[in-house]
């Protein structure tokens, strides 16, 4: 989601999920489920072998019981190795993994397992497990947060569904939580283990608390307005153990094209299949309306009760999207062109993204999984100049299976107003928050980046994505990054994003700041940080000026691949460490480590040097990077 800075006029000073202190009141406080000792993610610089037999029970258990077994099949040995690794370094006994995810990376040749801890067939929201292995076999990097080998208390939640704790109950405690009003039109909630009802379903978990003990839970997820909310209930008490929320706040067609940043960069032009054909093999359309596979984008009438399924699309002969535009007209009056923009930034998007590795073994938003792997029928809604808001844009990021859904406002900076969809930065910004949600703890699990610094660092991502697509062949390190200078001409952060310390003085330790505890905040200084290593990486092997074509020997291809394999490897609620340390260990499986040094100046400079560390209490900064970097090494 996208919000102003603190300190802009009122009117800018937009609500949003992920923080109550930042946003203000009437904002429900999210939390993840508080651990006794925090996890550890673990890089092997010398990856390790492990005996595969131990993982064994839990392979032939999972094959069976889950619906990918077919592709999972073919990932026997690693999935036999993951379950090994986590039982005889973290004496995690097999019985009590169940594997959520696992896939093959195409670019890389990592697979990545996903688990989460059961106790006696319940799972335990916050037992997790990530093992990343290389193409020999190798365990390369991995963490866990199970809980130790206990049994769940006798007040668990049965087979019956008895506790002491109903789930009425524990749904009203939901209800009651998320805030004043929220309880008008609430849909009710029902004990399923399906997800075909979309608005609310319910299960039995447990959950591993702060002092050490395994609580019941119910675990309940609720869509209302524009949140969709992950909770875990206590089934003993009714107190909230955790609460995250899935939405993130932030043939041809005459549009802008992605290298046209928005209105104020050029023109409109016609572009004829401008589908990729690895991404979106059968083009982008299967009607001569705004849905695909990948999207479906239109606008929703306020007032009327429609849902985004009885939406207005603009209707194109022939498939040949060409609408008016006038500028000087409030965006309304441009309503089939602002669809077709959306339709066209999402979608490229898309196929940018599946050319980088979020494809559909990855959890990508497709309606169609072509290759049979990752799970069909999530193509993203994308709803155009929605009059639920003003000055913000949010994309709701579900697990696999589910769709993701886009809303784009309008801004009222400016007269006439202005559209989000019409400015790259923000419809970028948004799906980028699909990438990182789907990619970090594997697509089954959507808690990963839920609040403080993991949500941050959200924001930072979806900001460095935005930035990757603005940079030129004509562009150098001097150059500032404004980002939403269209719909308001400031720019909607505190900083430009630059190289230069006195333009944009962010470093690590500003994260112990009062004004830096939002999330967006927290995303403005890990988006700097990666602005600094994308320079380093563009200085030293210079810039493709096109992303599709995917040049890994340029900068900008290499620090976008490095980013989403980083994503895949680090574990579920990552700190900063965790994802510098897992683009570090991207970097190598993908070069050998040739721009090592280069990340590290980038990281260092910005305080997250080899010696940087978070303590539970203040962020300890360092400028120091490995030996080698010192003696001017890579």
């Amino acid at each position: 989601m996208w919000t102003l800075m603190p300190g802009m006029v009122m009117i800018f000073a937009l609500l949003f999920a992920f923080s109550a202190a930042v946003a203000g009141s009437g904002t429900p406080r999210l939390f993840r489920p508080m651990h006794s000792r925090l996890p550890v993610f673990h890089v092997y610089d010398q990856p390790l072998r492990v005996n595969a037999s131990w993982g064994v029970r839990c392979l032939a258990r999972d094959l069976v019981r889950l619906p990918h077994k077919r592709q999972w099949s073919a990932l026997g040995s690693q999935i036999a190795t993951a379950t090994a690794y986590l039982g005889t370094h973290h004496a995690i006994r097999s019985e009590s993994v169940a594997i959520t995810d696992a896939y093959t990376d195409n670019s890389s040749g990592i697979t990545h397992v996903y688990a989460r801890q059961t106790i006696s067939g319940v799972p335990v929201i916050n037992g997790l497990a990530n093992v990343n292995i290389n193409s020999d076999g190798l365990v390369i990097s991995a963490s866990q947060s199970f809980a130790p080998s206990v049994s769940p208390s006798s007040s668990s939640i049965g087979s019956s569904g008895t506790s002491k704790f109903s789930l009425d109950s524990a749904f009203a405690s939901l209800v009651d939580y998320v805030g004043p009003g929220s309880n008008a039109n609430v849909p009710q909630c029902s004990l399923s283990a399906n997800i075909t009802n979309e608005q609310c379903t319910a299960s039995k978990a447990l959950i591993y608390a702060a002092n050490g003990i395994v609580a019941p839970v119910w675990h309940i997820a609720l869509r209302h307005a524009d949140h969709w909310w992950s909770a875990s209930v206590n089934a003993e008490h009714g107190r909230i153990e955790s609460i995250c929320d899935w939405a993130y706040r932030t043939e041809s067609f005459r549009v802008f094209p992605r290298t046209v940043l928005s209105p104020l960069e050029g023109q409109r032009q016609m572009l004829a299949n401008p589908a990729n054909t690895t991404a979106s093999p059968k083009g982008w359309v299967t009607a001569n309306t705004t849905t695909g596979n990948n999207v479906w984008a239109q606008t929703i009438s306020i007032g009327s009760n429609s849902t985004w399924i009885s939406g207005y699309r603009p209707t194109a002969a022939n498939k040949t999207f060409d609408f008016p535009l006038d500028l000087a007209l409030p965006p309304a009056a441009y309503r089939a062109f602002s669809i077709t923009q959306l339709f066209y930034t999402v979608n490229t998007m898309h196929d940018l993204a599946f050319i980088y590795g979020f494809d559909e073994a990855a959890g990508n938003f497709q309606d169609i999984n072509y290759s049979g792997l990752g799970k069909g029928g999530d193509y993203v809604v994308a709803i155009a100049q929605d009059g639920g808001g003003m000055n913000n844009a949010l994309f709701l990021s579900p697990p696999d299976g589910r769709h993701g859904e886009m809303r784009m406002f309008v801004w009222n900076a400016t007269t006439p107003n202005r559209d989000g969809c019409l400015e790259q930065d923000i419809v970028a910004h948004e799906f980028t928050h699909g990438i990182s949600s789907r990619l970090t703890g594997g697509p089954t699990n959507a808690d990963c980046l839920g609040d403080g610094e993991p949500a941050g660092m959200g924001e930072g991502w979806s900001d460095a994505v935005a930035n990757l697509l603005r940079i030129r062949v004509n562009h150098t390190r001097s150059v500032d990054m404004v980002l939403g200078q269209y719909v308001f001409s400031k720019g909607i952060r505190k900083y430009p994003y630059s190289t230069s310390l006195q333009t944009n003085p962010t470093t690590y330790g500003y994260l112990d700041r009062p004004d830096f505890k939002g999330v967006h905040a927290i995303g403005e200084v890990w988006a700097e940080m990666l602005y600094e290593v994308t320079w380093n990486l563009l200085d030293k092997n210079g810039i493709s000026g096109d992303l599709f074509a995917r040049d890994l020997t340029k900068g900008d291809a290499l620090m976008m691949q490095i980013m989403l394999d980083g994503m895949k490897l680090q574990p579920c609620n990552p700190s900063f460490v965790d994802a510098r340390d897992a683009i570090v260990q991207a970097e190598k499986i993908l070069t050998g480590g040739k721009n090592l040094c280069a990340l590290w100046q980038g990281f260092s400079r910005r305080g997250l040097g080899i010696g940087a560390k978070f303590d539970g209490r203040q962020h300890k900064e360092d400028f120091g990077m490995p030996e080698a970097c010192q003696r001017g090494q890579k």
